[in-house]
């Protein structure tokens, strides 16, 4: 959730000419890595989200014209739907929630759950996941699962150096996937979040090295018996190539694919056309996207 922690006018106040010339050459790098990283997937389509969604930081994919996403904290709590050319379709706001720091968005056949999981500076005891019918004329409330991390000491913990944050969740099954944001380790904790327990402390039931930086999004592809996750590297917030990571449906690590050329990657599906798609978050330097592509060989490289 970073599309708001940089200003524009000091940050370019800020920059001198060597910092001119040193970014210059760093978008030739990008430029180049770019091609050579796009050898393992084609894009199909870019197309840019609307002004509304401008943070985006989650995308749950379900056909061609229920595709939804949400913004982060200091946003209002909405879920948007989009069509196929991102246009938003209709907006919902559930009963009683607050977007303290929205993150993620997942749902199986009844529910939506929506991840109010952020935690970027370790201050967080609880976080929480909001459950909420699919169908609008289920008036039914909203549930809160209130989760917290075996471990977490939020007053020892240091703001972008601790390993208890989370910006993905997944609906699999009986439970919720969710995987933790490691600033501190790079290593990739996974959770099992069981969906009807109001009160729940998670110990990590998988942890998974060679994850290039912190996990921003995740789904799961069905088709392929994948999941799918997009992040950033941790140790250079705000810039840095996003990337691509792929696990087998046991979290061991197939593959990682380098995203460069695009900016904040936080939003990922695997749309049920056999696409993924994901959305980046305006910045500085690029508008908020919608990008869907197809991915070549899975082999680990």
């Amino acid at each position: 959730m970073w599309g708001t922690a940089f200003k524009r006018d000091s940050a370019f106040k800020s920059i001198t000419g060597k910092t001119w010339l040193a970014l210059a050459l760093s978008f030739v790098s990008i430029n180049s890595c770019a091609i050579a990283g796009q050898s393992k997937f084609s894009v199909v389509e870019t197309l840019s989200l609307p002004g509304t969604l401008e943070e985006s930081s989650a995308l749950y994919c379900e056909s061609l014209d229920r595709v939804y996403s949400l913004n982060d904290s200091g946003n209002a709590p909405i879920v948007f739907q989009l069509n196929e050319k991102a246009e938003i379709v209709s907006e919902r706001t559930p009963k009683n929630v607050k977007n303290r720091d929205w993150e993620a968005l997942t749902a199986d056949d009844t529910f939506f759950y929506v991840g109010d999981i952020g935690n970027n500076r370790g201050t967080r005891k609880n976080v929480l996941i909001y459950k909420f019918p699919r169908s609008e004329s289920d008036t039914g409330k909203t549930q809160t699962l209130s989760v917290s991390y075996a471990g977490n000491q939020p007053k020892e913990n240091e703001s972008l150096n601790h390993d208890f944050d989370a910006e993905a969740l997944v609906a699999v099954d009986d439970h919720l996937v969710l995987f933790s944001k490691s600033w501190l380790t790079d290593k990739l904790r996974v959770y099992l979040v069981d969906k009807n327990e109001s009160k729940q402390k998670l110990s990590a039931n998988v942890t998974v090295e060679g994850v290039p930086g912190v996990i921003t999004g995740a789904d799961y592809d069905k088709m392929n018996k994948r999941y799918v996750l997009v992040g950033y590297p941790s140790k250079r917030v705000g810039f840095g190539d996003p990337f691509m990571v792929l696990l087998d449906d046991n979290f061991a690590l197939i593959d990682t694919i380098s995203l460069a050329g695009y900016g904040q990657v936080e939003g990922v599906c695997a749309h049920p056309s056999g696409q993924i798609w994901f959305t980046q978050e305006s910045s500085i330097f690029s508008s908020s996207k919608l990008v869907k592509l197809t991915l070549g060989s899975n082999k680990l490289t």
